[in-house]
């Protein structure tokens, strides 16, 4: 073998770092807190994440240690996703919204050994988190410094406030020379399958991911963007959108806890937001404060583009952006893969017809991400855009198997969801997916939420695609009811824009014949559930588990 002579620089979160102190110290994140919009440079960012460093050091925090967040989105978070990880410790950001057992059972598996939490956390949850005893130091994120936790956390840790830590520690801090191999981050899935899994981000995958979203068809990221992620910073790194805005020099917009209608009008008003991203459910309701008050149009000007995922759209949902004059990108992508995978680009060999339709498909694999589907029993299947088969992805930032503390030493192995094949590992993601001649994918349904009914199949999510494009329907799910002839029968659970008894005796008469023109008649479901708002799970999905039990026959 001949060695190529390139200089072998590490691809770790330190050329990110390096990257802002360079060339962009001026550009700002802009945080909406509760009480007060706060604005800061990068550079001070930076300053403060050298602060952050040296106050873990002084605790004994080394390299490889988990150091563990329970935090909103807020300038102060951003600190920890450049301090920790670039000292050489592990990022590990907790779901917020999880229940106080479930948080202690996380740090607890994660091994954390210090942790930074929000006050107004802490506030509704602290009384049910038994912290594990290893976990021996807690920080106080807060701007009023005599403002500490209540509960008290466990006696035997100690206490500090966020910003006399600041204070109390120099910016100066000699930033390691990091293996790109090393862990950088540590998220744990939603859990709506099992338990939770660990997937343990290197600083390699990150980086890469983060290059990624920065191509033409990845997000198309720029310096001149300002970038607002409205999914909260604990979910896969916030779809990895603050590393991106860092490394393109684009400025942020941070919402912290408030991703209502209103609260992200005015941030986006007040930081001149062009790019903001969240799961669909929010941009419902913004669209539906958008039809309610005329004058928000005017105020979110700035905003052009709105990468989606987390759950399939319908075309009415791109439609009703595009009148605004929003661009919506259909995305996909999961935890194990840092999370993005999948963007709706336009390709320049598809018609007008052909454009439309592949617009509500999940999108073409973004450069680094190779795909598949395979049968039942392993075998490729043809990518004709209608043969399904199981959605398998290799990637440089794709999981290659889950962190279990217990296997820390010794390494992992690819287990259950992961198969090796063609001499490289590939992620089983669960989904049920085709792949058209082109390369689109389109998510036929998760394996789960597949309904079998007289022995075939039916697609929950291609009736909701359908069922979310008649007007008077806001959100809409379907899910499988027990059936003693059929085993399982389709039911549909909607809420409407207005739940009113007119637009439920409309949708009543409108909705089978809607659907006839898309699904044999044995498809269609008979049975439909009207209520106010449909379920959401700890992430802003849609909670099918809870529909499905709410559906079962009363024992």
């Amino acid at each position: 073998m001949l060695a190529g002579l390139m200089q072998n620089v590490p691809l770790t979160l330190n050329l990110i770092r390096e990257r802002v102190a360079d060339l962009y110290p001026n550009k700002t994140v802009t945080t909406r807190y509760p009480h007060a919009i706060h604005v800061i440079g990068y550079g001070e960012v930076l300053d403060r994440a050298g602060h952050i460093a040296n106050f873990l050091q002084d605790i004994g925090i080394t390299r490889g240690e988990r150091v563990a967040t329970l935090a909103w989105n807020s300038h102060r978070h951003l600190e920890l996703y450049m301090a920790v990880p670039c000292m050489g410790a592990v990022l590990h950001t907790i779901n917020a919204r999880l229940l106080g057992p479930d948080i202690a059972r996380l740090l607890d598996h994660a091994d954390d050994r210090a942790l930074f939490v929000d006050r107004s956390i802490w506030k509704t949850i602290g009384h049910e988190i038994d912290l594990p005893r290893r976990v021996r130091h807690v920080v106080v994120m807060e701007d009023e410094p005599d403002q500490m936790l209540d509960p008290p956390a466990r006696a035997g840790t100690t206490q500090a406030h966020y910003e006399d830590m600041i204070r109390r520690h120099q910016a100066a801090f000699a930033w390691p020379v990091l293996s790109e191999d090393e862990a950088a981050s540590l998220c744990y899935t939603s859990g709506t399958t099992g338990n939770p899994k660990g997937v343990l981000y290197s600083h390699r995958s990150t980086t890469l991911h983060t290059l990624a979203c920065l191509f033409a068809d990845g997000i198309a990221m720029r310096e001149r963007d300002v970038c607002l992620p409205a999914v909260p910073m604990f979910h896969a790194n916030a779809w990895g959108f603050p590393y991106a805005a860092l490394m393109a020099g684009a400025n942020l917009a941070l919402p912290c806890r408030q991703t209502d209608p209103t609260s992200l009008v005015e941030l986006i008003e007040a930081a001149h937001v062009t790019m903001a991203t969240a799961v669909p459910t929010v941009w419902i309701g913004f669209l539906d404060h958008l039809r309610r008050d005329a004058s928000a149009l005017g105020r979110i000007s700035s905003l052009k583009r709105l990468p989606v995922g987390g759950a399939a759209i319908g075309r009415s949902f791109i439609d009703d952006f595009t009148r605004y004059g929003i661009e919506v990108m259909h995305c996909w992508g999961m935890t194990e893969i840092s999370p993005l995978g999948l963007t709706n680009v336009e390709r320049s060999d598809l018609d007008d017809a052909q454009v439309r339709e592949t617009r509500t498909a999940q999108g073409l694999p973004i450069p680094g991400c190779r795909l598949r589907i395979v049968d039942a029993d392993g075998a490729r299947c043809v990518t004709d855009g209608k043969m399904p088969g199981e959605l398998q992805i290799s990637s440089p930032w794709a999981a290659g198997a889950y962190f279990d503390r217990a296997a820390e030493e010794k390494g992992l192995h690819p287990e259950g969801s992961f198969v090796v094949d063609e001499g490289r590992v590939w992620l089983r993601t669960g989904d049920i997916a085709t792949i058209d001649p082109h390369g689109y994918v389109r998510i036929v349904d998760r394996a789960k939420d597949l309904i079998k009914s007289g022995g075939e199949w039916i697609s929950s999510q291609a009736l909701e695609l359908q069922l979310m494009n008649h007007p008077d329907v806001r959100e809409a799910a379907v899910v499988a009811r027990p059936d003693p002839k059929w085993q399982e029968r389709p039911v549909i659970c909607v809420a409407l824009h207005e739940d009113t008894k007119e637009l439920r005796e409309r949708f009543q008469q409108d909705y089978g014949s809607a659907l006839s023109e898309h699904f044999p008649k044995w498809q269609i479901p008979q049975e439909v559930v009207f209520l106010t708002e449909l379920p959401k799970g700890k992430t802003g999905k849609i909670d099918k588990i809870a529909l499905r039990t709410a559906m079962q026959p009363a024992q």
